[in-house]
């Protein structure tokens, strides 16, 4: 290594020269603890915001200074008639996972770097300008537009004052080849950042076709076929589909060089041969889209399709199929990493502006992309300003001193950890630990959006896949069978409807047939607000027993018990027995015409006619809150002034039990002898026993 010479600094004006890049450099706490490093970042200002000047004043010392000149750019950006200063504030620090591999350290008890983060703020003027009467929201808006980040700037401790000769040139752009070589180089997985998958899952067939990206067309899978996977978004874009009318066209070897594939695919079709892989999983064509047989055979698989490739690519920029991945063709991004060296530490600008890294993206709003990304071992993520690798072994950005950070997953990969199957130890879970994670998907997972209602279970089969691997499960309509009774009080905290959607099922014996969605599962009901998803709860209190014996119409107009198991986590205190009638609780008979339906249940259960107090929130007009029930209101119930309510007779039936000796409810309507649910809650298992006009009768739940 050759030292750097004063030649190599950076230049500062007089201004700039106040700022104290030693102390943000340096911070005072250094840690030398192993790495993994348990230490938690540590957040800081300065004694005092340094002012930086006007816009005219930052844009006149540009010449003259290289940071004013880094400034000057992103002001430059900004409006021509808005005017105002800026500020340096806010810094973060944090530590790398490992140290460069050019970097010699003097001191061997340092194990890593320190970097801190500081932010440039430009204040605008656009506050001395009246623009009339703003409503809160607006108010809001113009604040943000008056004060905003324009440029954050990493710093990175040197570790001596040492330059490494031929160091790359951070502010000159890559080749598409240069690019595309630096991921087959560094991205490539290794072989312990996989998980063994539950046996089950590596029984699994393989996905039945796969793009040959050498011979640019579709094949058969081979046996024990290694493949990368796409997770892309189709929105507005006219995607090329796999139809059985193309299928043979789609197999001949060139076939996808003269057809319009749509601009994500082909760029993940390159990609994938530039790294070295041959075969790429694509959606489009990798499922024949007209052949419903094929179609709901590969949904089904979609846990174990993305969770045994080798990782999987996610376009998280743009909104649609044409959107490309940004950096794999020539011109198809800017990136400018500017570096400005000192003598004891590298300032550089951050490459990725965004608050919330990709979670305010099209694909990060779809529902289908949801399972994609949790069922995904490793993913290679392509955002508009750079890319980013994640699996269990590390994180890594293109940020060049922000490689190996250990807040790279939680700022720009923002899916929480709890939810990566990449996290799981694939060994079965605690009945209370797998009630947790179940409820996080799901709401999670509601929080998504869907073209289309009747992909409401489809793009959660996934999800549904994965979990009955690891808890020997059975899932129905999209509640796990284990936890069945626990399942069944989901309830929505937002305003929601049936969506009166029809799926189509495919017996064993090849027959199609439209069934309408259960009731009783979430996927028939949908959210007006997506800020409220479903909210699972458990008669007010998270332990809810199973007191119930549930029989299910399946596929094949069988009917099956669903057998839910005792949660040895939480003890049977003896409760819940003085409501059970002494009547019959034989199963039920298929005979009875309204068992003839795929999806509905049948029970034997208490139930009452009785007064309850319906109400729902408001906001302004619009009705926002979930209906809410109170059985036997006092005669001088009143609701909330933002709550509208009315007291109704409404039929209540006993689904499950919780362990403060309640008794969650359905309330239910009736239709041509079959019920159905049209909202839950909870009631004293004291106060329901003193009910008058109780029935213990069998139930059919449609």
């Amino acid at each position: 290594m050759t030292p750097a010479s004063e030649s190599d600094f950076a230049k500062l004006c007089e201004v700039c020269s106040r700022l104290d890049i030693r102390h943000m450099s340096h911070p005072h706490h250094p840690c030398r603890k192993p790495l993994p490093c348990s230490t938690a970042p540590i957040q800081r200002r300065y004694e005092a915001d340094i002012t930086l000047g006007s816009v005219d004043e930052i844009k006149s010392r540009r010449l003259d200074c290289d940071l004013c000149q880094l400034i000057a750019k992103c002001l430059d950006k900004e409006p021509s008639d808005v005017s105002g200063t800026c500020r340096m504030t806010q810094s973060r620090e944090f530590c790398t996972f490992n140290l460069p591999r050019k970097v010699r350290v003097q001191d061997h008890s340092i194990t890593h770097f320190h970097l801190t983060q500081a932010s440039v703020i430009f204040d605008t003027s656009i506050a001395n300008q009246f623009q009339g009467p703003s409503l809160p929201w607006e108010l809001k808006e113009r604040d943000s537009q008056r004060t905003h980040y324009i440029l954050r700037l990493q710093l990175k401790a040197r570790a001596g004052s040492c330059v490494e000769p031929g160091d790359p040139a951070v502010d000159t752009p890559q080749t598409e080849q240069e690019f595309l070589a630096t991921i087959g180089g560094r991205y490539v997985p290794a072989q312990g950042c996989r998980p063994s998958l539950p046996v089950s899952l590596e029984q699994t067939r393989v996905p039945t076709f796969v793009i040959d990206v050498i011979q640019s067309c579709l094949v058969y899978s081979p046996s024990q076929c290694r493949y990368v996977a796409l997770s892309y978004v189709w929105g507005a874009a006219a995607v090329y589909k796999h139809l059985r009318e193309n299928t043979q066209d789609l197999q001949k070897t060139g076939s996808l060089l003269s057809l319009p594939i749509p601009a994500t695919i082909r760029n993940a079709m390159t990609l994938a041969h530039a790294i070295g892989e041959r075969y790429l999983w694509v959606d489009s064509l990798c499922i024949i889209q007209n052949d419903s047989e094929m179609l709901q055979s590969e949904i089904t698989r979609m846990g174990s399709i993305y969770s045994k490739a080798l990782f999987t690519i996610i376009a998280a920029s743009g909104d649609s199929a044409d959107s490309g991945l940004p950096g794999v063709e020539q011109g198809s991004r800017e990136q400018l990493q500017k570096i400005l060296r000192f003598a004891e530490c590298e300032l550089l600008s951050v490459i990725d502006m965004t608050q919330s890294g990709i979670d305010d993206t099209p694909w990060a709003q779809r529902a289908w992309t949801f399972q994609e990304r949790i069922l995904s071992n490793r993913i290679l993520v392509f955002s508009e300003s750079q890319v980013y690798w994640s699996c269990r072994a590390a994180a890594h950005s293109e940020e060049r001193a922000l490689e190996g950070v250990k807040i790279i997953e939680r700022v720009h990969l923002p899916f929480p950890q709890k939810y990566s199957m990449d996290c799981l130890s694939w060994k079965p879970l605690q009945p209370s630990e797998y009630r947790l994670l179940y409820d996080d998907l799901l709401s999670n997972y509601r929080q998504r959006r869907l073209s289309y209602q009747t992909d409401m279970l489809n793009a959660f089969n996934g999800v549904s896949e994965i979990l009955a691997a690891l808890q020997d499960d059975t899932f129905f309509w999209g509640l796990p069978g284990s936890l069945f009774s626990y399942a069944m009080t989901w309830n929505f905290t937002g305003h929601s409807a049936r969506n009166q959607v029809h799926v189509p099922i495919i017996g064993s014996k090849g027959f199609k047939e439209m069934v309408p969605t259960p009731s009783w599962s979430w996927a028939a009901w949908s959210g007006e607000d997506p800020n409220h998803p479903p909210f699972l709860q458990g008669g007010g209190d998270s332990w809810v027993r199973p007191v119930i014996d549930f029989y299910l119409v399946d596929t094949e107009h069988q009917l099956v018990s669903i057998k839910e198991r005792p949660w040895q986590d939480h003890p049977d205190n003896g409760t819940h027995a003085s409501w059970r009638e002494q009547g019959p609780h034989q199963p039920p008979s298929l005979t009875h015409h309204s068992l003839s339906q795929i999806g509905r249940l049948s029970f034997w259960t208490s139930l009452v006619n009785a007064r309850a107090a319906r109400r729902w929130r408001l906001q302004g007009l619009h009705r926002v809150g979930g209906v809410e029930y109170t059985l036997s209101p006092p005669s001088d119930f009143r609701s909330p002034s933002h709550y509208r309510s009315e007291i109704v007779q409404q039929d209540f039936i006993v689904v499950a039990a919780s362990s403060a000796r309640k008794l969650v409810l359905l309330a239910i309507e009736w239709e041509d002898g079959v019920a159905y649910r049209v909202g839950t809650t909870y009631v004293d298992e004291e106060a329901w026993v003193r009910l008058e006009d109780r029935q213990w009768r069998l139930i059919t739940l449609g």
